[in-house]
């Protein structure tokens, strides 16, 4: 086949590749395929690969003839040692490399020749059986194909970035798949829901694109008219049932968690010290001291802020949802507070880094018998 046929098929199956499973797609790596998607015709001098190594192409051509060596096996595993060095610099474009060199031979096995894969066997592979379906270079055949292998990579490469669960994801709308690519990207970007969903409470069908927080209960948190709203297929569990939604990546997120100590502390001593302006959301639990607050009802639908027993639990709530607890104090527990920053934006603490608690004014020759 021409240079040109091997450079759309090699970019195919790229292309291809990239969406069944989920590698990043890069120029380096794509021009890599392409590239040694013509290297077995090294043995051709007439070649555009044999002019340039003419010094190369003339010996092997005299020596072994055209696809042979370097269109068997035999070539192929020969070239792989020899790539080696690219596999501990990049495994994928030492893939890339592998993949395009084997191409070439896949594609010269419909020519009518085919080639000797088994190599130094003579046994020929072609590709299909039938002498009738097999091309010739430089025919009206091979320029059909050629035409059919740009249109098939110009249809993958916008499905190419999204993967094979993405590609299913756009095509279907599945909940499932866009749950469980956040659960796997969580924290890496800031993630929006495009979402059509029916309210479990009041069967109201709702659209909307949603940020995504988090997970609950094999669902996911989303901001929904500025309310915490669970999504999943649950009744008992979340808010809005999921007839359609679909992930959408969005900028690169950083998100910075602090731990702090919250024995003795209220909420309202926590949320004064956060900038109201930094987007943010706090996880944890306390065992409140002095008398309990209410506890709320069904605890098993999503709720940011929930009371069982002495434990008050925060779940990606923020200040307002804090105010009919804000005031009491914790005899223990912990409080992580989730900063998710944009990009650009300076890190943040809640309190400088540095504990405020009073400092203990006991001489040290009396700690002792404390």
């Amino acid at each position: 086949m021409k240079a040109g046929t091997h450079i759309a098929f090699a970019s195919t199956l790229y292309l291809a590749g990239a969406t069944v499973f989920g590698y990043a797609t890069d120029p380096a790596g794509w021009a890599i395929a392409c590239a040694t998607a013509n290297l077995p015709d090294v043995d051709l001098p007439t070649s555009r690969v044999g002019r340039a190594l003419f010094f190369v192409s003339t010996r092997l051509e005299r020596r072994f003839g055209h696809r042979t060596l370097t269109h068997s096996l035999t070539g192929l595993a020969a070239f792989a040692l020899l790539l080696l060095p690219l596999w501990l610099f990049s495994p994928l474009w030492y893939g890339c490399a592998l993949g395009g060199y084997w191409s070439h031979m896949w594609l010269d096995m419909a020519n009518i020749r085919g080639v000797d894969l088994l190599w130094p066997s003579p046994i020929r592979v072609v590709m299909p059986g039938r002498r009738a379906w097999r091309m010739e270079v430089g025919s009206k055949a091979e320029m059909v194909l050629f035409v059919l292998l740009i249109v098939v990579a110009l249809g993958l490469y916008p499905l190419s970035g999204l993967g094979f669960r993405g590609t299913l994801q756009l095509a279907i709308g599945n909940f499932e798949i866009a749950r469980d690519e956040f659960r796997h990207q969580a924290g890496s970007h800031w993630y929006t829901l495009e979402l059509e969903a029916t309210d479990n409470l009041t069967l109201q069908h709702i659209r909307c694109h949603c940020p995504v927080l988090g997970v609950w209960q094999e669902g996911l948190i989303v901001l929904y008219k500025g309310q915490l709203r669970a999504v999943g297929e649950s009744q008992a569990h979340h808010d809005l049932y999921p007839l359609r939604a679909r992930l959408i990546e969005g900028a690169p997120l950083t998100v910075i968690a602090q731990r702090v100590d919250m024995r003795g502390r209220s909420l309202r001593w926590l949320v004064s010290r956060i900038d109201p302006a930094r987007t943010y959301y706090l996880l944890g639990e306390m065992e409140m001291a002095g008398d309990k607050p209410q506890p709320v009802g069904d605890l098993d639908l999503y709720r940011p802020v929930s009371y069982r027993g002495q434990a008050l639990r925060l779940h990606y709530a923020r200040a307002e949802e804090l105010e009919p607890w804000l005031d009491l104090v914790a005899a223990q527990g912990e409080v992580y507070v989730q900063f998710w920053l944009k990009p650009g934006e300076a890190q943040v603490e809640v309190y400088g880094g540095q504990e405020d608690r009073p400092a203990e004014r006991v001489p040290a020759e009396l700690r002792r018998f404390l």
